[in-house]
C-alpha cells in the first residue's frame, strides 16, 4: 500500500512579524506526491492552530510520513511539531527540510532524536523516493537516496547532494486545493504566487538563494506560466499575482516572450516581480507595464557603495537610482528594501542610504535588519568578528537586530529607522497612495495608514525589542554554542 504522507507548514513564533502567503515548496511537494498516486494531507499552521489541534489533526489522519518545512525563524516551531507528531504516532517517519535544516543538518539531527530525515535543497524528487521506500518497507535503503541527511546506528551519515530538477516545466501545478485560498487576501482581493525559474547566479552575503536552488538559472516556458495564471485565476479566483522568482527578469528575453503571451490571451490581471537592478532596460520595463505589471521589487539594499561592495551586491548606487527613475517613468511603482546594520556601516554610511531614499522617491520601503542566517557568508563574516550573536531563532527576522554591532547599536539603529519610517510614510504619503484607484497603491496607503496610527505604540514596541534581544544574548555568543 501507498505511504500515506502529512506536510506541515509551521506557524511563526509569537511576536515575530508575519508575511502569510501560500508556501509554494509545500504545494509543489503535494503535487508532486499527488500525481504519483500517493495520499497527501497538508496543516497550515501559519493561520492559526494550537499544538493540540496539529496533534489531534495527526492522530486522527495517521500518515506514515509526517514532513514539516522551515526557515529560520520557523525552526523552533517546525520542531515542535516534529516532537508533536512523534508522539502522536511513534512509528511515522519524520522529516524536515527548507533553508534552515539544509545548512544545519547535521546540527538538526544530532540534537533532535525526534527528527530521522533532513532533506537538503529542491525536495520533491526526494520526498517522491522516500515516500516509495515507506511504501516497499525498505528504508535499510536510505543510503540510496541523494539529498538527506540521517541517522544510522548512532552516527550521522550524510548523503551527496542531488541534483537540482533541470526541467521545471515537468513538475504540476501546486496543490492549492490543500489551502483555504480565500483567506489569502491583500486589500480584499485573492494574492497569489507563482514561481517561473529557479536559481540564482548572485552571491549576495546575506543570501542563502544560491545554496538551496543552485546558481544555475533554470526557468519555465512562457507558455506554462501563462497556463498556470489562467488556471490561477479560473481555478482559486486569483485578482492578483507575485512573480516570487529571486530575479524574474535575468533572461531579459524571457519576460518579454512572457508578456507577450500574457497580451496574446487577453490576460490582463495585475502583478508584480522581484528582479534585479542591472536586469532591466528602459524597454523591457515599458513591456512589463504593457502587461499589467504595477509594481516592481529591486533589491538596493544601500546607498552606499562601500555597503553595497561589502554586501557582495556586484551593482552600484547609480544604477539602482536609474533602474528606479526608468520604472518610474514606465508607470510602475517601485518597492526597495534595503538592508540596515551590516558589518561596516557607520552612521555616516546609513544617512548615505536615507539620503538615496529622498532622492530617488520610491513608492515603497523594506528597512531590512542584516540577519545573520546560518550558511550565509554574513553569518561567517559576524562569527569570525566574534560579535554576540543571539542563540534564539525565533528572533531571527528582519525586524530587530540579532548580534551586537558596536557600529551601529540597535537602540541608534531603532531610533534613526522609527524616524526615517514617520518621515517617509507621511500623512501626504498616505493622501498621494490614497488618490489612486491601483490594487497596490491602495495597499500602501492601508500599511501608511496603519504606520500613522500606530506612532504612538512604536517606542513601546522597540523597548520590549531591546529586552527580548537582551534576553537572548544573555551574555554568551551563537558561535561559542555551536563550537560546544
Amino acid at each position: 500500500m501507498k505511504a500515506h504522507v502529512a506536510l506541515v507548514n509551521p506557524p511563526y513564533p509569537s511576536g515575530a512579524p508575519k508575511a502569510v502567503f501560500i508556501p509554494l515548496g509545500i504545494s509543489y511537494l503535494a503535487a508532486v506526491l499527488e500525481e504519483n498516486g500517493y495520499a497527501v494531507d497538508v496543516i497550515d499552521c501559519q493561520l492559526g492552530k494550537t499544538q493540540a489541534e496539529i496533534e489531534g489533526e495527526l492522530a486522527r489522519l495517521k500518515p506514515d510520513v509526517v514532513g514539516v518545512t522551515s526557515a529560520t525563524l520557523t525552526y523552533l516551531p517546525a520542531l515542535e511539531i516534529v516532537k508533536t507528531a512523534k508522539q502522536a504516532l511513534p512509528n511515522c517517519l519524520t522529516m524536515m527540510g527548507g533553508p534552515h535544516v539544509t545548512v544545519m543538518d547535521e546540527q538538526t539531527i544530532s540534537e533532535n532524536a525526534e527528527v530521522d530525515i533532513v532533506i537538503r535543497g529542491e525536495g520533491e524528487q526526494t520526498v517522491l523516493e522516500l515516500a516509495k521506500l515507506v511504501s516497499d518497507s525498505k528504508l535499510k535503503n536510505l543510503s540510496e537516496v541523494a539529498g538527506i541527511t540521517f541517522r544510522k546506528d548512532e552516527r550521522i551519515v550524510r548523503n551527496q547532494d542531488r541534483p537540482f530538477i533541470q526541467d521545471i516545466d515537468s513538475l504540476p501545478h501546486p496543490a492549492h486545493k490543500h489551502f483555504q485560498v480565500g483567506r489569502y487576501k491583500v486589500s480584499g482581493k485573492t494574492y497569489l504566487p507563482i514561481i517561473t525559474s529557479r536559481g540564482c547566479p548572485y552571491q549576495c552575503a546575506f543570501c542563502l538563494a544560491s545554496t538551496m536552488c543552485g546558481r544555475g538559472f533554470r526557468a519555465r516556458s512562457p507558455k506554462s506560466v501563462v497556463d498556470e495564471l489562467e488556471w490561477l485565476r479560473d481555478t482559486y479566483g486569483a485578482e492578483a499575482f507575485a512573480f516570487y522568482d529571486d530575479t524574474f527578469t535575468f533572461d531579459i528575453n524571457r519576460a518579454v516572450a512572457i508578456c507577450e503571451e500574457m497580451k496574446k490571451r487577453k490576460f490582463q490581471l495585475p502583478w508584480d516581480c522581484r528582479t534585479r537592478v542591472d536586469r532591466v532596460t528602459q524597454n523591457l520595463l515599458t513591456t512589463l507595464r504593457n502587461a499589467n505589471c504595477l509594481l516592481v521589487h529591486f533589491g538596493v539594499e544601500s546607498g552606499s557603495q562601500k555597503m553595497l561592495n561589502a554586501m557582495r551586491k556586484g551593482t552600484t548606487v547609480e544604477q539602482n537610482a536609474t533602474a528606479i527613475k526608468w520604472a518610474k517613468e514606465a508607470g510602475i511603482l517601485v518597492a526597495i528594501s534595503v538592508v540596515v546594520g551590516f558589518p561596516g556601516e557607520t552612521p555616516a554610511m546609513l544617512e548615505e542610504t536615507f539620503d538615496f531614499i529622498r532622492r530617488t522617491e520610491p513608492d515603497y520601503l523594506y528597512m531590512c535588519e542584516a540577519v545573520p542566517y546560518p550558511g550565509t557568508e554574513l553569518y561567517t563574516i559576524v562569527k569570525d568578528l566574534g560579535w554576540e550573536m543571539s542563540s534564539d531563532w525565533s528572533q531571527y527576522h528582519e525586524q530587530t537586530q540579532v548580534f551586537k554591532n558596536p557600529l551601529l547599536p540597535l537602540e541608534y539603529i531603532e531610533q534613526k529607522k522609527k524616524a526615517f519610517y514617520d518621515e517617509f510614510f507621511s500623512p501626504k504619503y498616505f493622501l498621494q497612495k490614497r488618490l489612486h484607484s491601483n490594487f497596490y497603491s491602495e495597499t500602501m496607503s492601508r500599511m501608511a495608514l496603519n504606520h500613522l496610527l500606530w506612532r504612538t505604540k512604536l517606542p513601546k514596541l522597540m523597548s520590549g525589542s531591546l529586552k527580548r534581544l537582551r534576553r537572548s544574548q544573555g551574555g554568551h555568543s551563537q558561535a561559542s554554542e555551536q563550537e560546544a
